[in-house]
């Protein structure tokens, strides 16, 4: 191929002081003044559509060469892939040379084509350098466009050209490499979805009628919203302003507690949220997992949900739901589902202020009763202002409980939660009764006909293992005292309820004051030093000076004499091997100096052991 000057290409002329190039009107411009543009152009419209710009714009370039290169007959494929260079080069927008080329055509088809050169001293990378700095990053956009256009031109198949290293960033070179399309799969998809990009003023027309959606919706979510708190504001209850939105939104509404249990619906039956529930078949922890507005499909249909958060807990979940032919304006009703959330929290809220403070109402009444300061006649009448009949038979309930892991801010909680969650319980039973308050404990008073027939033991059995499953690692015991029908003897039945619980145990943690036998008759102020001189009589040095290790052998005792001196069920129980039990039974003995199978000596044992339980609990408690 015979050396090409640029007259060759472009045919220079000069027509009334105007300039020509194969006859078509043309202006010089220099580098200077592209990169000046090219600056201008990333700082208006952004580095990617001026990729776009620049590579659309040497794509141009490029084909119209490539046409002109057409119309020579003589030269093969492959010399006018050749040609594309040297034009570039005579064109000053670099020094361009082919280093690999590859073209495979079978039946007019081209099966691949590959072509791999250099640019050096790269008009682009030039002005991108004085303009910017040496950057991450390919630059010379024009110039893999011209090669894309004039390749594509030349072959009639989409190919796509891109830099490898650039002057740009800093490299020796720029080198570049030409493919079909097809072949650079996602290696060029960046490129392509830049390309693809809508004009500004199309893309400026779609944000302002998005804008305008917007607006419209948040409009509506707003005006929802303040319908809502209008309702909240009269003290309207859940039901009306579920009303408000079943109408605004046409869409079935359910409200569910933390369990999933139904609080409150819309639009929507019973029947046919149990139906819809059971398709669902969420678990526990699935909904534990919903922290924001989600959703969630089932068989026939979908809903959106989101979680009711108070004091930083989630107490309840919202849905919108919709069958199968419905399709969610998720946009909108998220945002009126979150707000319904809100508006259910400030109720929650209101409700849980009004029972707190009826509660410490009903506390404080009940420690006014305990301390014998009202007659039969006061109690009975101030009882009817919190609508409770104290007329008939009553038990009171000592509920002792503890951490099992030392945390001192987890304790202080511990009490609060304690008393929500049992307060929570009789309320959902539908059960009134009087809770107060103590260190480490809760007093409660408890009509039997509010227990409509059922056994109270059962009813306690319920509450302690509601609380394990509300409160994890503690241990809830208690004491009832025996069955009273005049309220003023609260005080005395109070501590009945102590001497009760003080022989609760983690296998039995009720205890009911009955159950103490003789010893309950006879354990009150006037004989408690008899009492404590039949504990030293009977236990003598077993129940001196105590310690941990003494503490340890009188609960051994205890439990082998509660379990009729059956060392299995002992040694089950205290986790012993039997051989350790033994051990322990010796060292007893070794104390006692009695024979402990001998069933006269086992019952005053075991007595004396209740009794010292009762009157000397705390001094046990502090030995352990």
């Amino acid at each position: 191929m015979k050396a090409l000057t640029l007259n060759d290409l472009l045919h220079i002329r000069q027509e009334n002081e105007l300039l020509f190039a194969n006859n078509e009107r043309s202006v010089l411009v220099s580098t200077r003044a592209f990169g000046a543009m090219q600056r201008d152009l990333i700082k208006n419209i952004g580095i990617n559509r001026m990729k776009t710009f620049f590579f659309k714009y040497g794509f141009h370039l490029g084909e119209e060469d490539a046409q002109e290169v057409q119309k020579i007959d003589s030269l093969s494929m492959l010399e006018k892939f050749e040609y594309g260079p040297i034009i570039h080069a005579l064109k000053g927008h670099a020094k361009s040379r082919i280093t690999e080329r590859d073209l495979e055509v079978e039946n007019n088809q081209i099966k691949s084509f590959r072509l791999k050169g250099i640019w050096e001293s790269s008009f682009e990378a030039e002005q991108h350098i004085q303009n910017f700095g040496i950057k991450k990053g390919t630059v010379c956009y024009t110039l893999t466009g011209y090669a894309t256009g004039y390749v594509t031109a030349l072959l009639g198949e989409e190919v796509f050209f891109k830099e490898l290293q650039c002057e740009g960033e800093g490299a020796p070179c720029c080198i570049w490499e030409g493919r079909l399309v097809s072949e650079w799969k996602e290696e060029a998809e960046e490129f392509f979805s830049y390309s693809k990009e809508l004009p500004i003023i199309k893309e400026l027309e779609l944000t302002n009628e998005n804008l305008l959606v917007e607006k419209n919706n948040l409009a509506l979510v707003s005006r929802t919203y303040n319908e809502m708190t209008n309702e909240l504001i009269k003290g309207n209850n859940i039901d009306s302003i579920l009303e408000i939105l079943n109408k605004q939104t046409n869409l079935p509404i359910v409200i569910e507690d933390i369990r999933q249990h139904l609080l409150a619906y819309k639009g929507i039956t019973r029947d046919d949220y149990e139906l819809i529930r059971k398709a669902c078949n969420y678990s526990g922890d699935k909904y534990r997992n919903i922290a924001k507005v989600n959703v969630l499909s089932f068989e026939n249909g979908t809903r959106i949900i989101t979680p009711i958060y108070l004091l930083g807990k989630v107490v309840g979940y919202c849905s919108f739901l919709y069958d199968r032919g419905r399709t969610p304006n998720y946009d909108i009703d998220s945002m009126i589902i979150d707000r319904l959330a809100s508006i259910c929290a400030l109720l929650f809220l209101k409700e849980k202020a009004e029972i707190e403070s009826l509660e410490q109402v009903k506390g404080h009444f009940l420690e006014e009763i305990i301390s014998g300061k009202y007659s039969q006649q006061e109690i009975l009448r101030k009882a009817d202002f919190i609508q409770l009949d104290l007329s008939g038979h009553y038990h009171m309930i000592v509920l002792t409980y503890k951490f099992m892991k030392k945390c001192e801010e987890k304790e202080f909680t511990l009490h609060k939660t304690t008393f929500e969650a049992v307060s929570t319980f009789f309320r959902n039973k539908g059960i009134n009764v009087l809770i107060g308050q103590q260190a480490d404990s809760l007093v409660l008073l408890l009509m039997e006909k509010q227990l409509n027939q059922q056994n109270i033991e059962n009813t306690l059995l319920s509450l302690v293992s509601h609380l394990k499953k509300e409160i994890n690692n503690s241990v809830f015991l208690a004491g009832i005292s025996s069955q009273n029908s005049k309220i003023v003897d609260a005080g005395v039945a109070i501590e009945e309820a102590r001497s009760a619980v003080r022989l609760s145990s983690r296998d039995k943690p009720i205890t009911s004051f009955s159950e103490l036998g003789i010893l309950g008759v006879l354990i009150n102020d006037q004989n408690e030093k008899a009492i404590r001189k039949l504990v030293r009589d009977t236990l003598g040095v077993l129940s001196e000076n105590l310690d941990s290790n003494k503490v340890e052998l009188i609960e051994t005792l205890y439990h082998f004499l509660l379990n009729g001196g059956n060392l299995e069920q002992t040694a089950e129980y205290l986790a012993l091997s039997k051989s350790g039990l033994r051990y322990r039974l010796t060292k007893i003995t070794d104390f006692l100096g009695c024979d402990l199978r001998d069933p006269q000596r086992q019952f005053q044992l075991l007595l004396a052991l209740k009794a010292l339980k009762i009157v000397d609990h705390e001094r046990l408690k502090k030995s352990k």
